[in-house]
C-alpha cells in the first residue's frame, strides 16, 4: 500500500538549506507554442541509473550531467535534444514576461524515524509561479507514521 501526502514548501528555508540530495531537476520554459526543457542530472541519480542499466544491459552509457531539449507544444512527439548554445539562443528570444516556467525537483531524503529506524523517501518538489509544493509517496503506514519532515516542509 502506498500513501501519498502533499506538503507545502517554505521556499526560503529550502533554498537556504544546502544539504539537498537532488537526483533530477527539470525546468520547462513555455512561450507561445514552443517549449524548452533543461534537465540536470544529479550525481546519485546518474549512479543509480547507470547501475540499473549495467544490470539490465550489461553495459552503462555515459549519462550527461545536463540535457537541453526543444519541442513545439502542439506536437505530440518527444522533445528533441539541442545544443546548449541553441537552447540559450531560443530562450533569449522568449518574452520572459509571457513565459511560463515550471520546475520539478526529485530529491532523496534520508532520515531517522520516530522509531529510530533509518528511512529513505523520494520527494517530488514542484515550483510554478513562485509557489513550491512537495509530494511524498510512503511505502507503507509504518514509514508514514514514523516520518520526521525536514524543516522546509509545511503541512497544507
Amino acid at each position: 500500500m502506498i500513501i501519498t501526502i502533499t506538503y507545502g514548501v517554505d521556499a526560503d528555508l529550502y533554498r537556504a538549506d544546502t544539504k539537498h540530495d537532488v537526483s533530477l531537476t527539470t525546468t520547462e520554459y513555455v512561450y507561445r507554442n514552443e517549449m524548452l526543457v533543461h534537465l540536470q542530472v544529479g550525481k546519485n541519480f546518474g549512479i543509480r541509473l547507470n547501475d540499473r542499466l549495467k544490470q539490465e544491459f550489461k553495459r552503462a552509457p555515459a549519462l550527461p550531467g545536463e540535457q537541453f531539449l526543444f519541442k513545439k507544444t502542439y506536437n505530440r512527439d518527444a522533445a528533441k535534444p539541442i545544443t546548449q548554445s541553441s537552447f540559450t539562443e531560443k530562450l533569449n528570444s522568449f518574452d520572459m514576461s509571457q513565459t511560463e516556467i515550471k520546475r520539478e525537483i526529485l530529491e532523496e531524503y534520508r532520515y531517522t524515524g520516530k522509531d529510530s529506524a533509518a528511512y529513505n523517501v523520494q520527494i517530488v518538489i514542484t515550483e510554478k509561479d513562485g509557489v513550491m509544493a512537495a509530494v511524498i509517496d510512503f511505502s507503507d503506514t509504518k514509514q508514514y507514521e514514523n516520518f520526521i519532515a525536514p524543516t522546509w516542509l509545511t503541512k497544507n
